[in-house]
């Protein structure tokens, strides 16, 4: 039986106590659910592996459910090393003989005596690859081979452990190399069919590097017919070459345009320094151009200026099925704003580190008059803040066009004139963060004229003033903001330099029936400020349920373990701050795991 070889849990011990005791035969007779009804249990335990092991006991029906969702994704960030070797040796028994030997040619210390037979095909439930985990369990196991099957490998902390697999980087790489694309490519030829559904190809210094760009990697679309999500995120660097990567890159979309069809998630990132890289563009878009129904995608303006088609193209071709867009290194937002009119389903827009922009490309008010945008969610990241007029143009030009649709705003740009655009077309927004970096004596004053008719739920608000002049943040100063909060605020985000005695009055001014606070400034993490929340707490008749500090206070011993006891006494949650709008990355997709397939095929297996 190989069954503790696919238990991927802490302890070595509970795999062999489970493996003893593994006799369904004998299994006493308990009241027998249907599938769909233990599908549906053991989905609120997909993220639990030892809550899942123990479900393989019950019975077979119950087995064959919880390994769709401990194979769902076997290549984790939190797969350890120990869990790494057992996983990558239950792989190896799918290798085909020609395979094997190939690696024993290569790999001096491979192990002969793996098992031949396994119990199921654990293949058959992979819906989620993710390579650069995948490469770092071929690390970890070629490391422990290199040191003898040595159990001690595993003995240490997890950051001993790390280093030492770190440490054989050098001597393992090539060899790492050759077991990842021989394994791969059997695992692709094997599960494709079945429904891999996810691959995540993500660029890391020392795992994952320039070389996963290869002939394996480009050639496995054939095995993809039911791919729908595909995110790659990448990096090219200087000792590579880049010509060479750019036509691996071109090349790979080129045969995924032939036979993959059916994305709805794509992200395609790609971090240069030449920022435009017009092939992997040309490549990219006739890709997007053969989906049938792609709601999210993500990409960088990869193509030049003048291509001002392309957006045209890209929402032409999505325009029914696209929902949410994120774009990194925007430039071109006229050409943008055109293409995103057309695509009537749209919720959410997100642009990433804007940084240049082309000032000779003029907004045309009478192109974009009669038209408007559905967006519900607008989020903007890491952009010039001062003398970009053409980005706060723009800027405005969205909100215009997007008018009541607006939900949920972040903005990391703000100016007055911005400001004045929201209150005149936006009024139904519930989720908002700004960010000022300038304009600090006119902040009260935007933010009477801004928030006091908003219905707003949720309300962060970032002030860069650590550096600034001190003189204007007096007590009034604080309270003019804390009164133009609008008594519908339960969650405030709180990430400017204030002091103890200001905070405690500026929430004594805020009416708004707070039931959640995250502080974001890192000097807040201590006793004093604790104890203001818990004052504001305790005056408001412990309305407040949740509060939030940078990192987890009782991981980094700021706060004593008694002084966070009793502020727990008013205050039930206290811990990390999470983003204050989660914004593309938290989007979830309908995928659900191919249960019909699996479930049906082993229920006629059992009936017959």
């Amino acid at each position: 039986m190989d069954i503790s070889s696919l238990l991927l849990t802490e302890s070595e011990e509970q795999s062999v106590n489970l493996t003893s005791s593994w006799n369904f035969e004998t299994t006493p007779e308990i009241p027998q659910l249907p599938a769909d009804i233990i599908y549906q249990i053991l989905r609120n335990f997909q993220y639990c592996r030892s809550s899942l092991c123990k479900f393989l006991q019950i019975n077979q029906t119950w087995c064959h459910i919880s390994l769709i969702f401990l194979w769902n994704c076997p290549f984790s960030v939190s797969l350890k090393a120990k869990n790494s070797v057992l996983l990558i040796r239950t792989l190896l028994s799918f290798l085909s003989e020609q395979e094997k030997s190939e690696l024993k040619l290569n790999l001096t210390c491979y192990e002969s005596n793996i098992s031949k037979n396994s119990t199921y095909n654990y293949l058959d439930y992979i819906r989620v690859f993710d390579l650069k985990h995948f490469r770092l369990s071929i690390l970890h196991w070629i490391s422990y081979l290199r040191n003898n099957n040595d159990d001690d490998f595993f003995s240490d902390s997890l950051i001993v452990e790390l280093n030492k697999i770190y440490k054989d980087i050098p001597i393992n790489y090539s060899t790492v190399n050759l077991a990842s694309e021989i394994i791969s490519n059997m695992l692709f030829r094997k599960c494709g069919n079945n429904g891999l559904q996810h691959l995540v190809i993500e660029y890391d210094d020392i795992i994952t590097s320039n070389y996963v760009i290869s002939k394996n990697i480009i050639y496995l679309n054939n095995d993809l017919p039911k791919l729908v999500n595909f995110d790659f995120h990448y990096k090219l660097e200087g000792n590579f070459d880049k010509n060479l990567l750019i036509d691996r890159i071109v090349e790979m979309f080129e045969i995924m345009t032939k036979s993959v069809k059916n994305l709805r998630w794509l992200e395609a990132n790609i971090e240069h320094e030449e920022h435009r890289l017009p092939k992997i563009g040309k490549a990219l878009v006739e890709f997007i151009e053969e989906q049938n129904n792609l709601e999210v995608l993500g990409i960088n303006e990869f193509w030049m200026y003048e291509e001002s088609e392309i957006y045209r193209r890209i929402c032409k071709s999505q325009q029914k099925s696209l929902k949410h867009v994120r774009f990194y290194g925007m430039c071109n937002f006229k050409e943008l704003i055109k293409g995103l009119s057309e695509c009537k389903n749209l919720i959410t827009l997100e642009l990433l580190r804007i940084s240049k922009y082309d000032s000779n490309i003029i907004p045309m008010n009478d192109e974009l008059e009669s038209k408007g945008l559905s967006i519900k969610n607008f989020y903007t990241c890491e952009v010039i803040s001062f003398d970009a007029p053409e980005i706060t143009n723009y800027f405005i030009q969205i909100i215009n066009m997007s008018n009541k649709n607006l939900k949920t705003l972040t903005l990391t740009h703000v100016t007055p004139d911005i400001i004045k655009t929201l209150v005149k077309f936006c009024p139904n927004i519930t989720h908002l963060s700004i960010y000022f970096t300038f304009y600090f004596d006119l902040i009260p004053d935007l933010l009477s004229v801004l928030l006091t008719s908003l219905p707003l739920e949720q309300f962060l608000l970032k002030i860069d003033n650590e550096n600034s002049e001190s003189t204007i943040y007096t007590q009034d100063y604080w309270n003019k903001i804390a009164k133009s909060i609008p008594d519908s605020v339960i969650h405030l985000g709180i990430d400017f330099k204030i002091e103890k005695n200001m905070l405690d009055m500026f929430l004594k001014e805020c009416k708004a029936q707070l039931k959640k606070i995250s502080l974001f400034q890192r000097y807040m993490l201590n006793r004093h400020y604790l104890q203001v929340v818990v004052q504001y707490a305790k005056k408001n008749n412990n309305l407040l349920k949740e509060l939030g500090f940078l990192w987890d206070p009782k991981d980094f011993g700021f706060i004593s373990h008694s002084n966070l006891e009793d502020a727990k006494k008013f205050i039930k949650i206290i811990g990390k701050v999470e983003p204050f709008n989660k914004p593309f990355y938290d989007i979830k997709l309908n995928i659900p795991h191919k249960k019909d397939h699996l479930l049906s095929s082993f229920l006629s297996c059992k009936k017959g």
